[in-house]
């Protein structure tokens, strides 16, 4: 369970923010900087439960974000 947790946390910060996402989402997270991520990653720090209704609310504010640009997209090619 804990490394899929790990896994997890990967896929949410890639599909956010790219190939160098701690920092990024650290700074979304309200953390100081991604030395955290990188605990949790590292095993150092459990992952916290409560963590993943944030990371959730960010992917959901991305993914509505994406979908608008691609009806404006949609829009110029009708």
């Amino acid at each position: 369970m804990i490394e899929e947790k790990k896994q997890l946390l990967i896929k949410s910060g890639e599909a956010l923010y790219g190939g160098r996402w701690q920092a990024d989402l650290a700074r979304s997270l309200g953390l100081s900087d991604g030395r955290r991520i990188r605990q949790w990653l590292s095993g150092d720090r459990p992952i916290p439960d409560g963590i993943w209704k944030d990371i959730k609310l960010l992917l959901e504010e991305r993914g509505a974000v994406i979908e608008k640009v691609l009806e404006d997209i949609s829009e110029l090619s009708d």
